[in-house]
């Protein structure tokens, strides 16, 4: 299992290099392909499951849209760390970076989950998410997430399902390209996971649907303490 979660992690780091951040098409519909599909990355929030006692997660993976952009699946790499605060209260944040030609992306992120539901049965979730993309030649983005989920438990598998909006400002550097000074936008999605127990970690995947693309997340997730 310690091999698996290693061979996770590498290609995690080797399948970003088909992420792009640079700006250097120059076209329009290209340089706003880049920074929405960044901010769609960045609107991932890990699954901590409400229901059980553990209370750290360390969640490593990796996203990737689900149609060919320019000729390619861009695929990012995620790192997401959780802890329980308290029975209802969780926060979570990201800390990683990585090289992928040109580019050595930085990700600065933390945000809460806060569970609610019955009496006895914490089975609602909804998170705050505010993230950083940083250490970029033509660019810097800030990404604010706000989703609700519903948690569901079938036979052996742990689901997570319900809609969220991503809130992004993105300023370009000046550079050989035509970019916009500066961008915003709003994503709106719809998120399924799925989550089963494999020895000692979760395996889990989930997709995130827009209208205009959607994004496949796998990962593995080790609950401690």
């Amino acid at each position: 299992m310690k091999y698996f979660c290693l061979m996770m992690m590498l290609t995690c780091i080797l399948h970003s290099q088909s992420a792009e951040f640079r700006f250097d098409n120059g076209d329009d519909g290209f340089v706003r392909s880049v920074v929405n599909r960044s901010a769609f990355w960045l609107s991932d929030s890990p699954a901590m499951n409400p229901t059980t006692s553990n209370r750290v997660i360390l969640q490593p993976g990796f996203s990737s849209s689900l149609t060919r952009l320019w000729g390619e699946y861009w695929t990012y790499p995620n790192l997401d760390i959780g802890i329980k605060v308290t029975r209802n209260l969780a926060v979570t944040g990201k800390l990683f970076g990585f090289s992928t030609g040109k580019e050595s992306p930085q990700i600065l992120g933390a945000g809460f989950q806060y569970y609610f539901g019955g009496t006895d049965t914490l089975d609602w979730s909804t998170s705050i998410q505010r993230v950083d993309l940083k250490g970029l030649n033509h660019f810097r983005l800030t990404s604010l997430t706000l989703d609700i989920r519903k948690w569901i438990s079938w036979k052996f598998i742990h689901f997570r399902l319900g809609t969220g909006s991503n809130f992004f400002k993105e300023v370009s550097y000046s550079g050989n390209h035509n970019a916009p000074a500066a961008m915003e936008g709003q994503i709106n999605f719809i998120g399924v996971d799925a989550l089963m127990r494999y020895t000692i970690v979760n395996i889990g995947a989930g997709t995130r649907i827009h209208p205009g693309w959607t994004m496949v997340t796998f990962f593995i997730q080790k609950e401690l303490f």
